[in-house]
C-alpha cells in the first residue's frame, strides 16, 4: 500500500512543471555541454579547427568549380583532343554535365560538415558517431577522387584560367579530404552515450 502511494505520489510529481523542469534539466545534463561531448576542451579545439578547414576547404572548390564550370560553358575545352580526360570516356557529355560528378562529390562533402554541426549543436553526438564516420568515409573518397581529376586538368596549362581554376579547386577538395580523415579521428574516439537515470533515482528516492 505504502508503495502504492509512493508511486502515485512520483507520478503527480512528474505530472507537475517542477517535474517537468527537474527532468529536461537531467536530460541537458546527460548531453553536457559541447565540449565534453568530444572528450574536454582541448579535443574540441582541434575539432573546430578541423571543421572549419572543411568548410574553408569547401569555399575554395567552390569557388574554383564554379570558374572552371563558366569556362567550359563558354570554351567548350571538353570538346578539344584532350576532353576525354575531362569527360571520363563519355564524349557525349555536353557542357552542363561535364563536371556533374564533382558537383555531387563538392555538395556531398557541405552536406555532411553540415550534419556534423547539427549534431554537434543538438548534442547528440554521442548517439550519431557511427552514421557520422560513414558519412565522411564516403565523402572523403569522393573528395580524393575529384582532388585527383582536378590535379590533372591542371596539368594541360591551356591557360592561365585553366591552371588557377584547377588548381584552386584541386586545393580545396585536398584540404577537405584532410579534414574529414581527422573529423573521423576525433569523432572515432567519442564516449559512448550515458545510460539515462531518472531524477528520483540520482536523488536515491
Amino acid at each position: 500500500m505504502a508503495s502504492q502511494q509512493q508511486a502515485m505520489a512520483m507520478a503527480q510529481y512528474d505530472g507537475t512543471d517542477g517535474g517537468q523542469q527537474q527532468r529536461q534539466k537531467l536530460i541537458r545534463k546527460e548531453g553536457g555541454p559541447i565540449t565534453s561531448q568530444l572528450g574536454g576542451p582541448v579535443n574540441y579545439a582541434f575539432f573546430s579547427l578541423w571543421l572549419a578547414l572543411g568548410f574553408s576547404g569547401w569555399i575554395i572548390a567552390c569557388a574554383g568549380q564554379s570558374a572552371l564550370q563558366r569556362y567550359e560553358n563558354h570554351s567548350g575545352i571538353s570538346d578539344g583532343p584532350a576532353g576525354w580526360a575531362i569527360k571520363s570516356n563519355y564524349p557525349a557529355l555536353d557542357s552542363g554535365r561535364v563536371f556533374r560528378l564533382d558537383w555531387f562529390d563538392l555538395f556531398l562533402n557541405f552536406i555532411t560538415l553540415m550534419l556534423i554541426v547539427v549534431a554537434l549543436f543538438s548534442k547528440v553526438i554521442h548517439q550519431t558517431r557511427l552514421v557520422i564516420v560513414g558519412w565522411l568515409a564516403v565523402a572523403t573518397a569522393q573528395a580524393i577522387l575529384s582532388a585527383d581529376r582536378f590535379y590533372n586538368i591542371s596539368h594541360w596549362h591551356l591557360s592561365k584560367s585553366l591552371y588557377a581554376s584547377s588548381r584552386a579547386t584541386f586545393s580545396g577538395f585536398l584540404i577537405m579530404a584532410t579534414a574529414n580523415f581527422a573529423l573521423m579521428y576525433h569523432i572515432g574516439i567519442v564516449p559512448p552515450p550515458p545510460p539515462r537515470q531518472l531524477v528520483k533515482q540520482q536523488q536515491g528516492v
